[in-house]
C-alpha cells in the first residue's frame, strides 16, 4: 500500500471514528482526536508529510464518503466551477455526471468541439489521455479536460452498442454557453424557445425572446428542455416566474439545516399557454420549470420522464482559494415531490396540482410528464448513429463537394460504401428499411455543416415529432387551460 493511500485509510478511520464521537460526545472532544492524530503523524511518521496534503486528502476522503455531488474544491477547480456559472470558460462543452464508476455525459453543448466532434448524451467517459476515470470525482475529471484553447486532448468513450471504446481527440475553445439558442415562430401564432442550459442570464435571454416573438404574432409557445442539465438556481426560479402567477412557490428546498421557499416574482407572460418539452436527460433546473408549471397547471408537459437530479449543493469556501461543494437538502416540486431519484423517500405516494384542475402526478424521482412519446428507430440506423459515422461522412463529403445542398441520391449511395466500409453488416432489405430515418440524420448533419446550429433547427423543426406534437397540441388553444380539456 503507498504512502497516499495509507494515510488516506487512515484519515477515514479518523474521521469515520469521529463521526460516532459526534454522535455520542461533544464537538470539542472530536476535534481534539482529530487534532492529536493529525500532529502524531506530523511529528513521527517515519518519512517527512505536508500537513496541508494530509488535510487535502482527508477532506476529499469525507467529501467522497457521502453523494456524487458533494466535492471537496481544490483552487484550480473552484476557479472552474465559479467561470462555468458565469456562462464562458474554455474547454470541451460538455455537460457530465457521475453514474457508476465512470463518468457520463448528459449533453455536449450545442456549437461546441465537443458537439462538432460527435459525443452524444449517455456516452461514458472511461479514459483521459489514456488515464483510466474510473472512480474519479467529477472535479478531477473537468480539471483534466479543460486546458488552453486550442490545444487537444482525447477522451476515450464507452458508448452503449458499439463494441469497442472509441477515441475522440478534440481541441479545446474558449466556451460561451448562449442559453437559448434559438427561437422562432414555428406555425401560425405558436412561438419555439429551445432553452440549453441556465446561466447566469437565461432568464433575461428568455423573455427578450418571448418579446420579440410576441411582436410578430407568437399567442403560445413551445418551451424546449430536452437535454438540458440544468444549471443555476435563481435563474432556473427566474425563468419559470416568467410564466407563473406573482407569489406561486416555484420550488423548495428541504434539509438538516435548510428549509428555503422559492416564489414567482413576475408571471408576466401567465395568459399565454404552454407546452414543454422533457426528456430523460432534462435534470436539476430545468426539473424545476417543468414541475413548477406542471404543478401550477400552468402548461402541458410532454416527453418522458426526467433525469432525476434534485440535490441543492452550496458551495462553502475554505482556506487558501479551496471549497467545499455540499449537498444540504432536497429540491421538492410545489406538490411536495422531491426531484431527486437517489434522494427519494416515498415512491407510492399520490400528489395533486395546486392549480385550480388539482390533477394527480407522479412522483418517484424526475418529473413524470402529463404525455409521453415513444419513437423507434430501425436498428440499423441507431448502430450506424451510435459508430458515428455520418459525421466523419459529411465532413469529408462537403470538403469534397462544396456547393452540395441537399442528401442526393449519389450521396446516399456514397454513405453507404462507408457504413459497410466501417464494417456494419446489412442487408438491401435493412437498408431500405432504414433509408427514411439515415435520410433524415444526412440531412440534420448537412444543415449544421453548411448553416451551423441555426442551419441544424431549420431543418429538424419539421422532422421533430416531439416538436410537431407539441404544434398539435397547441392547436385551436386560445387558454392556457383549455390544454387540459378532454386529456
Amino acid at each position: 500500500m503507498n504512502r497516499k493511500k495509507y494515510i488516506i485509510l487512515v484519515l477515514l478511520v479518523i474521521f469515520s471514528f469521529g463521526g460516532f464521537v459526534y454522535s455520542s460526545m461533544n464537538v470539542f472532544t472530536a476535534m481534539k482526536t482529530i487534532d492529536q492524530v493529525m500532529r502524531l503523524v506530523r511529528d513521527y511518521y517515519v518519512n517527512p508529510v505536508k500537513t496541508e496534503k494530509l488535510l487535502d486528502y482527508a477532506i476529499e476522503a469525507i467529501a467522497d464518503s457521502l453523494d456524487m455531488h458533494t466535492t471537496y474544491l481544490k483552487k484550480q477547480d473552484y476557479e472552474n466551477l465559479m467561470i462555468e456559472t458565469k456562462g464562458k470558460f474554455g474547454g470541451l462543452g460538455i455537460r457530465i455526471s457521475k453514474q457508476g464508476d465512470y463518468i457520463t455525459i448528459i449533453s455536449p453543448i450545442e456549437g461546441t468541439p465537443a458537439y462538432n466532434a460527435g459525443l452524444i448524451q449517455g456516452d461514458e467517459i472511461i479514459k483521459i489521455e489514456g488515464n483510466s476515470t474510473k472512480d474519479m470525482n467529477l472535479n478531477k475529471a473537468v480539471s483534466i479536460m479543460r486546458g488552453k484553447p486550442g490545444t487537444k486532448v482525447t477522451i476515450t468513450i464507452s458508448r452503449e452498442g458499439v463494441d469497442k471504446p472509441m477515441d475522440f481527440t478534440i481541441t479545446r475553445d474558449i466556451i460561451k454557453i448562449k442559453s437559448v439558442p434559438y427561437a422562432v415562430i414555428v406555425e401560425s401564432d405558436v412561438g419555439y424557445i429551445r432553452i440549453n442550459s441556465f446561466s447566469q442570464t437565461t432568464s433575461k435571454e428568455v423573455k427578450n425572446v418571448l418579446d420579440s416573438l410576441i411582436n410578430i404574432g407568437a399567442k403560445k409557445f413551445i418551451l424546449d428542455e430536452r437535454s438540458n442539465p440544468g444549471g443555476v438556481l435563481s435563474q432556473a426560479v427566474k425563468t419559470a416566474s416568467l410564466f407563473i402567477e406573482e407569489g406561486k412557490e416555484i420550488v423548495y428546498t428541504e434539509g438538516k439545516a435548510v428549509h428555503e421557499s422559492y416564489n414567482s416574482e413576475s408571471g408576466i407572460y401567465q395568459a399565454y399557454p404552454l407546452v414543454v418539452l422533457v426528456d430523460g436527460f432534462s435534470a436539476s433546473g430545468a426539473e424545476i420549470v417543468a414541475g413548477a408549471i406542471q404543478d401550477w397547471d400552468r402548461g402541458f408537459l410532454f416527453g418522458s420522464r426526467t433525469f432525476g437530479k434534485g440535490s441543492v449543493q452550496r458551495i462553502y469556501p475554505l482556506y487558501n482559494e479551496k471549497a467545499l461543494k455540499l449537498t444540504i437538502a432536497r429540491y421538492h416540486t410545489p406538490s411536495g415531490r422531491c426531484i431527486d431519484k437517489e434522494l427519494v423517500q416515498d415512491t407510492t405516494k399520490e400528489y395533486h396540482t395546486r392549480g385550480p384542475l388539482h390533477r394527480k402526478v407522479k412522483g418517484g424521482g424526475g418529473i413524470a410528464p402529463d404525455s409521453t412519446l415513444n419513437l423507434e428507430v430501425s436498428k440499423l440506423y441507431k448502430k450506424i448513429f451510435l459508430h458515428n459515422i455520418g459525421f466523419d461522412f459529411i465532413v469529408h463529403y462537403t470538403a469534397e463537394h462544396p456547393d452540395v445542398e441537399s442528401v442526393t441520391p449519389y450521396m446516399l449511395e456514397e454513405y453507404k460504401k462507408k457504413v459497410s466500409k466501417e464494417g456494419i453488416e446489412f442487408t438491401q432489405s435493412q437498408w431500405d428499411s432504414a433509408s427514411i430515418d439515415i435520410k433524415r440524420d444526412l440531412k440534420l448533419r448537412l444543415a449544421y455543416n453548411k448553416g451551423g446550429i441555426k442551419g441544424e433547427y431549420k431543418e429538424r423543426i419539421p422532422q421533430d415529432e416531439y416538436i410537431q406534437s407539441a404544434i398539435e397540441i397547441l392547436k385551436d388553444i386560445k387558454e392556457p387551460r383549455d390544454i387540459f380539456k378532454s386529456r
